[in-house]
C-alpha cells in the first residue's frame, strides 16, 4: 500500500520569500519547506560558531498545507523471472581414467615388491649358500657316520687315534650296555632253547618238592620214636633226625621257589618281548617314507627307527640278564639245601652204624631199616607201609632233586654265557651291509613269544599231571 501526501498551497503574502518545495516523484502536489536536517549535521561533526549562526532552517510544511492519506490498493507486480534449466554435474574423474589409474598403481606396486624381494634374495645369496652347505654336510655325516666309524675302527690301535671321535665309544646315559646294533633273532633263540628246557624240568621239580615234603613228615614221626626208644644214643640220633627234618623243609621250599621263579621269569621275558614288538611296530608305522621331505632333514627331533630298535633290544637284553642272575641265585640256594640234606643223612648213618653194627645197608635205606628195627615185629608195621616206602625212597628223591637243581644250574650258566657272548657281539662294530631288517626283528620276536607261550602251557599241563600222580600215591 502506498500513502500519497496531498498538500494545498495557500497564497503567499507580501514580504515573504517563497520556500523551496520538494515534490515527490509519485505525488507532485506535495510541497515541503527546507529545514535543517539534524542527522546530517550530526554526521558531519560539530559545527563551528560561525556556521551555527548561519545555520539554515530545516524543511517543514508550509502553514495551511493539509496532508491527505489515500490508500492505494494496487500492488506492484514483481517481474517474472525466467526459469533456468538445471545443469547436470559432470564427474570429476571418468571411469576409464579411474581404471587406468588403478591398473597403473597395481603395476607399480608389483614392480616395487618384485624389486624388494629381488634385492633381499641377492643380499641373502651368500647366507643361503652357507645354510645349504651346512645342511648337505649334516645330511652326509648323518648317513655315513656309522660307515666311517666302522671303516676307521682298525686305525684306533694307532697311538693318538684312540682319542678321536671316530674311535671314542658311544655314551649311554641310562646305564645301558654299549650295544651298537640289535640282534633279536639270536636273542630269541637263546631265550627259547633255555626256557623251554627250564619249563620241562620245572614240572618234575614240583613233584620232587612234594616227595621231599612227605619224607620230611615221615621223618618227624621217626624222630619221635627214636627219642623214646631204648637206643644208647637216642638223644643224639633224635637231634640229628630233627636237623634232617629242617634241611628237608628248606630243600622242599627251595625247589618250590625255584619252580616259581622259572615261571615268573618266563612271564617277564614274554612281557618285555611283547613291549619290544609293539614299540617296533609303532615305529615302523610312524616312520617317514624315504621319498618324503622328513627323510631329507638331517636334524632329528626324536629317535629314529634304528635308535628305537637298539633301545628296546638293550632293555630286553638287560631284563633277560637280570632274570638269569636271579634264577642262578635261587638254583644255588637249592643246591646248598640239597647238600645240607645229604650231610644230615650221612651223619645219621654214622650214628646208627656205631649203635648197631648189624645195620650195614646203604644210606638210602637207612631210615627205613631204622624204623623197622624200632617197630620190633611185623604186626606193629602193618599200618606203617606208606612211611616205610617214603623213607626207603628218600635217597632217590634227594638224588632226583639234586639232579634237577644241578641241571637247572647248568642250563642257567649256559644261558648266562650265551648272553655274555651276545652282549660282546652286539658291542662290536656292525659289519657294513649286515644290518638286520626291521621285519626280521619283528618276525623273530613273534616266533619267540609263540614258543615261550606254548612251552608255558605244556609245562603247566605236565606239572598238573605229576602233582595228581604224587597226591594219588600218598592217598593210598
Amino acid at each position: 500500500m502506498k500513502i500519497k501526501q496531498l498538500e494545498e498551497e495557500p497564497d503567499v503574502g507580501e514580504g515573504e520569500e517563497p520556500s523551496l518545495t520538494h515534490r515527490d516523484d509519485d505525488a507532485s502536489s506535495d510541497v515541503w519547506e527546507d529545514i535543517k536536517d539534524p542527522l546530517s549535521s550530526s554526521e558531519r561533526g560539530p559545527p563551528s560558531a560561525a556556521s551555527s549562526l548561519r545555520s539554515n532552517p530545516s524543511r517543514r510544511r508550509r502553514p495551511g498545507a493539509k496532508t491527505v492519506f489515500v490508500a492505494d490498493t494496487s500492488r506492484r507486480a514483481r517481474p517474472i523471472q525466467p526459469t533456468r534449466n538445471k545443469k547436470v554435474k559432470e564427474p570429476i574423474v571418468e571411469q576409464e581414467q579411474l581404471n587406468e589409474a588403478l591398473a597403473a598403481g597395481a603395476k607399480c606396486t608389483m614392480y616395487y615388491v618384485r624389486d624388494v624381494i629381488g634385492t633381499a634374495i641377492r643380499l641373502l645369496r651368500r647366507p643361503l649358500s652357507w645354510i645349504l652347505f651346512l645342511y648337505l654336510l649334516g645330511l652326509l655325516f648323518s648317513r655315513l657316520s656309522n660307515t666311517l666309524r666302522n671303516a676307521f675302527s682298525p686305525l684306533c690301535i694307532l697311538p693318538g687315534m684312540s682319542s678321536t671321535a671316530l674311535c671314542r665309544p658311544m655314551d649311554y646315559p641310562d646305564g645301558h650296555s654299549n650295544a651298537r646294533w640289535a640282534d633279536f633273532p639270536q636273542m630269541m633263540n637263546v631265550q627259547s632253547s633255555t626256557f623251554e628246557q627250564l619249563l620241562d624240568e620245572s614240572a618234575g621239580g614240583s613233584a620232587l618238592s612234594l616227595e621231599v615234603k612227605k619224607a620230611e613228615l615221615a621223618t618227624v614221626d621217626l624222630a619221635t620214636a627214636v627219642r623214646y626208644s631204648d637206643l644208647k644214643c637216642h638223644d643224639i640220633l633224635a637231634d640229628s633226625l630233627s636237623a634232617f627234618v629242617q634241611n628237608a623243609k628248606r630243600t622242599a621250599r627251595g625247589l618250590t621257589r625255584l619252580n616259581s621263579k622259572v615261571g615268573g621269569a618266563v612271564d617277564d621275558i614274554m612281557a618285555i618281548n611283547g613291549y619290544a614288538l609293539r614299540t617296533i611296530q609303532d615305529t615302523q608305522a610312524n616312520a617317514p617314507s624315504p621319498y618324503s621331505l622328513r627323510a631329507l632333514i638331517p636334524i632329528r627331533f626324536g629317535p629314529g627307527t634304528q635308535e628305537v630298535i637298539l633301545e628296546v633290544f638293550t632293555d630286553a637284553m638287560e631284563t633277560l640278564s637280570r632274570t638269569i642272575a636271579r634264577l642262578i641265585v635261587e638254583a644255588e640256594v637249592s643246591l646248598i639245601h640239597l647238600n645240607e640234606l645229604q650231610e644230615s643223612l650221612h651223619t645219621i648213618h654214622e650214628i646208627v652204624s656205631r649203635e648197631d653194627a648189624s645195620i650195614t645197608a646203604a644210606q638210602s635205606d637207612l631210615l627205613a631199616e631204622l624204623w623197622t628195627r624200632l617197630g620190633g615185629n611185623r604186626r606193629a608195621l602193618r599200618g606203617m607201609d606208606d612211611r616205610l616206602s617214603l623213607l626207603k625212597d628218600l635217597g632217590s628223591y634227594r638224588q632226583k632233586a639234586l639232579a634237577h637243581v644241578v641241571a637247572a644250574l647248568q642250563t642257567l650258566h649256559s644261558m648266562s654265557e650265551d648272553m655274555e657272548d651276545l652282549r660282546e657281539r652286539v658291542a662290536a662294530p656292525e659289519i657294513v651291509g649286515g644290518r638286520i631288517p626291521l621285519d626280521v626283528h619283528i618276525g623273530s620276536i613273534q616266533s619267540g613269544l609263540e614258543r615261550l607261550r606254548e612251552g608255558r602251557i605244556k609245562a603247566k599241563e605236565r606239572e598238573e599231571k605229576t602233582v595228581r600222580r604224587v597226591l594219588g600215591i600218598g592217598s593210598d
